[in-house]
């Protein structure tokens, strides 16, 4: 089952020009697609699981639904943005009706509904808090040892706090009770995220900072915003995370 040069023809098609990959399993696809995630190939990972969908497996399909994502966060345009995230909740919609017990499923669930409705409006995205809170809960509880469950947990419930007033009077429409939480919650799961997987995420590392910085904790900000400098810049969002903390370190 060797791979020639990371490729994928056949029966599952091609998925990078000029280059040929003989897979003869579910196995061999999801090895190669998280190969290819490492090395942050999101065009031939969305080639290689696009071309896969069709064999309904939720292991293939939530990890096209992440390489859609990436796709949308490259994407030129806002009009561009919005029709790939929504195919990328297509996609973990279908991987949760096959599996809905896959903490992955309800990670990318989560982050996709958020993005999906974030485009709707202010109205719509406040709708889906409790949607979104779910599944992020749901993927923690199939799998407490992920740190980037906890994370977007700990995002969620700090998007929540730090909610501005008139978001909290549209949010009062919308629920009897609307979605509530605290700086305090957020950056326990922030700090468990990073007890159970040290350094994994330069943005658990600006939040944490950040975070401590709301509460005025002036010290343990500067520490995890330097922390968040000095990450390896392997990604887009490594270097946002630099640049974010940079700047917030200028008022402390």
């Amino acid at each position: 089952m060797g791979y020639l040069a990371g490729g994928l023809a056949g029966a599952y098609g091609v998925y990078s020009q000029n280059v040929i990959a003989e897979v003869s399993s579910v196995e061999d696809i999801i090895v190669e697609a998280d190969r290819l995630y490492g090395l942050n190939k999101f065009e031939d990972i969305y080639s290689l699981l696009v071309s896969s969908k069709g064999l309904k497996n939720d292991e293939i399909l939530w990890r096209l639904a992440r390489a859609t994502y990436e796709k949308a966060k490259a994407a030129a345009t806002d009009a561009e943005k919005k029709v790939l995230y929504r195919e990328a909740l297509d996609y973990a919609e279908e991987a949760l009706s096959i599996n809905e017990n896959n903490f992955a499923v309800h990670k990318w669930m989560s982050i996709l509904i958020d993005y999906v409705y974030g485009y709707e409006g202010t109205k719509a995205r406040i709708s889906q808090s409790f949607n979104v809170k779910h599944h992020m809960e749901r993927a923690c509880q199939l799998n407490p040892t992920d740190g980037t469950s906890w994370y977007l947990l700990g995002y969620w419930c700090f998007t929540v706090a730090n909610i501005p007033w008139y978001q909290r009077k549209i949010a009062a429409v919308v629920f009897a009770t609307p979605p509530s939480s605290s700086f305090e919650e957020a950056l326990g799961h922030f700090l468990h995220a990073e007890e159970l997987s040290p350094n994994f995420y330069s943005k658990n590392l600006f939040m944490i900072g950040k975070t401590y910085k709301m509460l005025g904790k002036k010290e343990e900000a500067k520490d995890y915003l330097e922390r968040a400098i000095n990450y390896p810049q392997k990604t887009r969002e490594d270097r946002e995370s630099r640049e974010d903390a940079m700047e917030l370190l200028k008022g402390l």
